[in-house]
């Protein structure tokens, strides 16, 4: 019991550690703003506007965790209407501060006396925080990225389960409140022992950042930038999968004949890698994220036995789907064992390895010779380096493109070499 409390404490901690990591290091406008507010704005007003942040923060981690990817694809296609408000809303706060604080010293100078403040702490209510720096965090790019792309990439790499990643993530989200009270404080003791003059000063040096931050994100920010960065993460996220080919020795080289009857120097043995359920789930979750993120309906998925039956499965358990599979028999390809589909359903086509395409093809026909509608059809390893169309979208974690030979044309059989049937013997791993 002690260990396993222990072991919970670590995965907090660790979230914690890492969310304050990415606080500090992705000190933005809002920190700036919560900063300036809380030099004239008292704690407990304060700390209800943190408290929209946070509930910013949980919704973004909740969809990372449940890897609800799709609604976020459809909140970036709206990314530069976001970009544009928040410019707005900063250039309007830049504007109010720099204004205030300037005529509030210029009021100082001329009569050496502390006149009207224009920011009257008394007409700021923690309502008004709480909503307004909610609305500014949720459709800010840098909450987006740093939750839904570099938070999803370091529970991708620490490969926990989920019960660990949610502890992980309710310390993950610990760091909002945690990071923004200790701005609050710094800014509240500053507020309080400098003279007004200081105060205002910082007020008209934060407007000018606020205001910068601003213009930058209406006229001067790409439209693609955050799109490029989020590529970047999913591109280190397929390359930790791709890992996971090579830890399992699941890519081969050697002298093959495939089950087309083609000859290669290349195999991917699929059942190396599904040998083991924690990698094959990992994969099959990457594998229907894909279709989640396009947008496609899928009421079954259908494999080809042998080789799909596994990645199949766990695809349709990761969509939330039945999976059911084709067998060959008397060389004609099609369900058994009572399996059927409906008229109309809407079927995914998944394969461990495709090279010439003519089992996916096999199932393909059969599915819609019952009056089924295919919607795609996804892999572990396309051979044929995208090549193979079916006519309808195509899904892979891995692309090679592989070099295949007829019988008669192949250079190693013309060398001596002959070729086996791979899983019958051992080969050197790549």
């Amino acid at each position: 019991m002690n260990i396993m409390k222990n072991k919970n404490n670590i995965f907090l901690f660790d979230g914690l550690k890492f969310g304050l990591m990415l606080q500090v290091g992705g000190i933005g406008p809002v920190s700036m703003l919560v900063f300036t507010l809380s030099l004239s704005i008292p704690v407990t007003e304060m700390l209800i506007g943190i408290l929209g942040l946070s509930i910013v923060d949980l919704t973004y981690v909740s969809l990372a965790v449940f890897s609800i990817s799709a609604l976020v694809k459809k909140i970036q296609r709206y990314q530069r209407v976001f970009d544009i408000v928040i410019g707005i809303v900063l250039m309007a706060f830049g504007v109010f501060f720099i204004t205030t604080g300037i005529l509030f010293l210029k009021m100082f100078l001329m009569t050496g006396q502390i006149g009207y403040d224009f920011i009257n702490p008394e007409s700021i209510k923690g309502k008004t925080l709480f909503f307004g720096l909610m609305g500014l965090d949720m459709a800010n790019p840098i909450t987006i990225l740093f939750i839904m792309g570099i938070f999803s990439l370091e529970v991708s790499k620490r490969d926990m389960k989920f019960k660990e990643t949610s502890i992980f993530a309710a310390g993950f989200i610990l760091a909002t409140p945690v990071f923004m009270s200790f701005i609050i404080l710094v800014g509240h003791f500053i507020g309080t022992f400098l003279p007004i003059w200081a105060v205002k000063t910082l007020n008209i040096i934060v407007g000018l950042v606020l205001g910068y931050w601003g213009v930058k994100n209406i006229f001067f920010k790409k439209a693609n930038s955050d799109e490029k960065r989020i590529k970047e993460i999913e591109a280190e996220e397929l390359i930790g999968l791709q890992e996971l080919f090579k830890k399992n020795k699941a890519l081969l080289i050697g002298h093959f004949k495939l089950a087309s009857g083609l000859h290669s120097d290349t195999y991917f043995q699929s059942a190396l890698i599904l040998q083991n359920p924690k990698d094959t789930a990992k994969l099959a979750k990457e594998l229907a994220n894909k279709i989640k993120e396009n947008n496609i309906k899928v009421n079954a998925v259908v494999s080809p036995a042998v080789g799909g039956i596994v990645i199949g499965y766990e695809v349709a358990r990761a969509l939330g789907v039945r999976s059911i599979f084709t067998e060959r028999v008397d060389g004609k390809v099609g369900l058994r064992r009572s399996f059927s589909v409906d008229r109309d359903e809407k079927v995914l086509v998944v394969e461990d390895v495709i090279t010439t395409g003519l089992s996916s093809i096999e199932v393909i026909n059969s599915v819609k010779s019952m009056g089924s509608v295919v919607v795609a059809v996804a892999s572990l390893v396309d051979r044929s380096a995208g090549k193979v169309d079916f006519g309808v979208p195509k899904f892979s974690i891995l692309t090679l493109e592989v070099k295949n030979y007829d019988k008669d044309s192949c250079p190693m059989c013309k060398s001596g070499s002959v070729a086996i049937k791979p899983g019958r013997v051992y080969s050197i791993s790549i």
